[in-house]
């Protein structure tokens, strides 16, 4: 049989090209549009953070802090698209006698690290939706309050290094800072929150 060799030469790198800049954008487009659109957060996150509150509460070394880890796609893109990871604090406060859920978006580990640092030590200051404290289905350990923000009491949250030389002590403030907050709250409403109880929540008498 005779063998014929074929070279698909300029129409095949013209149709690679065509799906690679045009079709995949498109299809990727259209995914993002069907299932990684999330729940109308903007109308409303402004209203949630303004009804919030802080309280003051103090976590000791023994207390049972439990820890999670969630994550969640916001959009595909070509690369690594927009990954979002949350580790979860859950702790119990007999203050208040409600269990509550520390949810950071994308913060480095030298958080906790700063964090655990704290504990038994100072105390700290939480920052609570108010409808979410007078919530009486809320504040369960299978439905802990979401906390978004937290910064030390009488002192910041700080993890200390070493200088270049060795000669000094460096103390880096890791306070969640208002963007992070506000990130963290955006995230929680439109990618974790479900439909339902986001319409339940904000859409219910709109």
């Amino acid at each position: 049989m005779k063998r014929i060799n074929r070279n698909l030469g300029f129409p095949y790198a013209v149709g690679y090209i065509l799906a690679g800049v045009v079709l995949l954008p498109l299809l990727i487009f259209a995914v993002n549009k069907l299932f990684f659109q999330g729940n109308d957060v903007e109308k409303y996150i402004y209203a949630y953070i303004e009804d919030s509150e802080e309280i003051k509460i103090f976590i000791n070394n023994d207390d049972e802090v439990i820890s999670d880890h969630e994550r969640y796609t916001a959009f595909l893109s070509k690369k690594r698209g927009g990954k979002i990871q949350i580790r979860t604090k859950t702790f119990f406060s007999s203050n208040y006698n409600k269990y509550f859920q520390l949810r950071i978006a994308n913060i480095p580990d030298n958080f906790y690290s700063a964090l655990y640092n704290h504990f038994g030590k100072l105390g700290l200051i939480i920052t609570v939706n108010k409808k979410d404290m007078e919530n009486p289905r809320m504040g369960t350990k299978s439905n802990p309050v979401p906390v978004f923000k937290v910064v030390g009491d009488e002192k910041p949250i700080e993890l200390s290094t070493q200088s270049v030389d060795g000669k000094s002590t460096i103390y880096d403030n890791w306070d969640i800072k208002d963007e992070e907050y506000e990130n963290s709250v955006y995230v929680h409403l439109k990618y974790v929150m479900s439909k339902e109880e986001f319409k339940e929540r904000f859409e219910k008498n709109k």
